[in-house]
C-alpha cells in the first residue's frame, strides 16, 4: 500500500492516505512484519546452540549469495583461495577481511559491491547520518524496513510496547513551521526536536497530555534538553509514561539522570545503524546492550574495541565484517545473567564525549543527530567537521572532493551554512574553512563535532 501511495500522482495520494489511515495500524503491518516479529518473540528464548545454528545457516546463505552475485566479495574470496563452503564455523569466518567505510564507498561507486541479480530501479537509496563527517550511500532491500521495524518492536516489547500502541516522537528533521504533527500511518504524534524556550516546552507538555501515549521515543539529547527546560522552569507534567525510548545517538549518563528525574519512568535504549548491520538493546532488567543474533553476527576489534558487524537483512550491497568505527564499552561474549536470554555479545554502551553537543546563541543544547540532516546527501564534499568556538561562532571545516566544480562546491557550502543557521539559530555566525584534510585527535580518533563550550554548559 505504501508503494502504491508513493507511486500515485499527487491528486490521488490524499484520498488513498485517508482511506489507508482508517485501517487500524496493527492491521496495516504486513505479513513480513508479523512473521518476523512472531519468530523473534519465540527465538529470544532459544538455547545458545539453537541461536548459533541459526546464525550459521543465515551466514551460509549470505556468503553464497555474495560470492555468486557481488563482484567485490567474489574477488575477496578468490584472492584468499576460499569458497563459501570453506566457512564452516566462526573461526573460518574471520579469514575474511574487515570491510571499512572507505572500502565500501570505493566499491559502491564502481558498483563492485552491488548485487548483479537485483533490479536497482525498484530499490530506495539510504544514507548514514554523517556523524563520521562522510555520509555513506547504499541501497536497501524492498522488505528491509518491515523486518527492521519488527526487530525494534520486538526489543521494545521487553518494556511493554505492543505493535500499534500510539507513541510520541521527539526526533527527525526540524520543522519550525509545523513543530507538532500527527501521523496516522504510525499512530505517532511527532514533535520537532528543537525546543527553544519555556513557551514551546509548555505547548509540548500540553499536547502530550492530550494525546495520552505511554511511550516517548526520540534522540537522547533532544529529550534531555526538554527535561532540562522542564526542570529549570518548574513546569508541571500531568501525564505518566511507561517508558522513554532512546535511539539514534550515544547516551550520556547526565542525559539518563535528568530524564529519569524529570519524567520518573524507565529509560530504554537501543543501538543500531542505518546500514542495518547490527542491532542491540537493553533488556527489561538491566541497562546492558544485548546484540540480537537473529539480526546478524557481531564481533569486536579487541585492540580498538570497535564494533565489527555482519548484517543478515541487506543482500543488495551486503555488509560483511563491516568495521563500524563505533567503540563499545566493556564488550564481552557472554549472555546476560539477569534476563536469561542467550543473546551475546553484550556491552555497556557506546563511547562518547560531552563535547559532541552544540549550544545555541539562546543557550539550549542541540544534539548531534539533529545537526546531521543537511549533511546526508553531499555531492561535492568529501569530509566535514564542526567546531564551536563560542555561543555565536562556529567554524565549518570542509574537505572538497578532488577536481570538483567550484561553483557547485560554493553552492553546497552556502546550503550547509544556511541550514545550520536554521537549526542552531540565526544569530550564529558560520565560518566555512576549506582544508586539505581534517586532523585526528591525539588518540587518533576523528571527531565530527567539537564544542569548546558545551561541557561547561552541561556541568553548570
Amino acid at each position: 500500500m505504501r508503494d502504491l501511495i508513493r507511486k500515485s500522482p499527487p491528486w490521488i495520494k490524499k484520498p488513498i492516505r485517508y482511506v489507508y489511515g482508517l485501517i487500524p495500524y496493527e492491521k496495516r503491518l504486513g505479513k513480513v512484519f508479523w512473521d518476523t516479529y512472531n519468530f523473534l518473540q519465540e527465538s529470544q528464548w532459544w538455547s545458545k546452540e539453537q541461536l548459533e545454528e541459526y546464525q550459521m545457516r543465515q551466514l551460509e546463505k549470505l556468503l553464497k549469495h555474495s560470492y555468486e552475485n557481488v563482484p567485490y566479495y567474489r574477488r575477496i574470496f578468490d584472492e584468499r583461495g576460499l569458497k563459501p563452503k570453506d566457512i564452516q564455523d566462526f573461526d573460518d569466518f574471520i579469514k575474511l577481511p574487515y570491510l571499512t567505510k572507505d572500502i565500501f564507498r570505493e566499491n559502491f561507486n564502481t558498483k563492485e559491491i552491488i548485487s548483479k541479480n537485483i533490479n536497482l530501479l525498484k530499490l530506495p537509496i539510504s544514507h548514514t547520518s554523517g556523524t563520521t563527517g562522510k555520509p555513506l550511500q547504499f541501497y536497501v532491500n524492498i522488505d528491509e524496513g518491515e523486518k527492521e521495524w519488527a526487530f525494534i518492536c520486538h526489543q521494545w516489547s521487553r518494556i511493554g510496547y505492543k505493535p500499534g500502541d500510539k507513541r510520541m516522537e521527539l526526533r527527525g528533521a526540524i520543522n519550525k513551521k509545523e513543530p507538532i504533527f500527527y501521523s496516522k500511518f504510525g499512530n505517532i504524534l511527532r514533535f520537532s526536536p528543537i525546543i527553544e524556550n519555556k513557551e514551546r516546552a509548555k505547548l509540548y507538555l500540553k499536547k502530550m497530555e492530550e494525546f495520552g501515549a505511554k511511550f516517548l521515543h526520540g534522540y537522547p539529547g533532544a529529550i534531555a534538553s526538554f527535561a532540562l527546560l522542564i526542570k529549570q522552569h518548574k513546569l508541571n507534567i500531568n501525564f505518566e509514561l511507561e517508558a522513554i525510548l532512546f535511539a539514534s545517538e550515544i547516551i550520556y549518563e547526565w542525559e539518563r539522570k535528568i530524564v529519569e528525574e524529570v519524567f520518573g519512568c524507565r529509560i530504554f535504549s537501543h543501538y543500531g545503524c542505518a546500514e542495518k548491520a547490527v542491532l542491540a538493546a537493553e533488556c527489561e532488567k538491566t541497562h546492558i546492550y544485548h546484540c540480537l543474533p537473529e539480526y546478524g553476527i557481531t564481533e569486536f576489534d579487541f585492540q580498538t574495541k570497535e564494533i565489527v558487524a555482519t548484517g543478515f537483512l541487506n543482500t543488495v550491497n551486503p555488509f560483511i565484517r563491516y568495521k563500524m568505527t563505533d567503540v563499545a564499552l566493556n564488550p564481552r561474549f557472554e549472555p546476560c545473567q539477569k534476563c536469561n536470554r542467550n543473546y551475546y555479545p553484550i556491552f555497556d554502551g557506546i563511547e562518547g564525549r560531552l563535547e559532541d553537543f552544540i549550544v545555541s546563541p539562546e543557550g539550549f543544547l542541540i544534539a548531534p543527530a539533529i545537526i546531521t540532516h543537511p549533511f546526508k546527501d553531499l555531492k561535492t564534499i568529501k569530509n566535514t567537521q564542526i567546531v564551536q568556538k563560542s555561543h555565536e561562532k562556529i567554524i565549518l571545516r570542509i574537505v572538497p572532493l578532488e577536481d570538483v566544480n567550484k561553483d557547485l562546491l560554493n553552492k553546497e557550502i552556502q546550503f550547509l551554512s544556511q541550514e545550520l543557521k536554521k537549526i542552531i539559530g540565526e544569530k550564529i555566525t558560520i565560518i566555512p574553512e576549506i582544508v586539505n584534510e581534517i586532523e585526528l585527535s591525539p588518540s587518533g580518533k576523528f571527531k565530527w563535532i567539537i564544542s569548546e563550550i558545551s561541557k561547561d554548559f552541561i556541568n553548570r
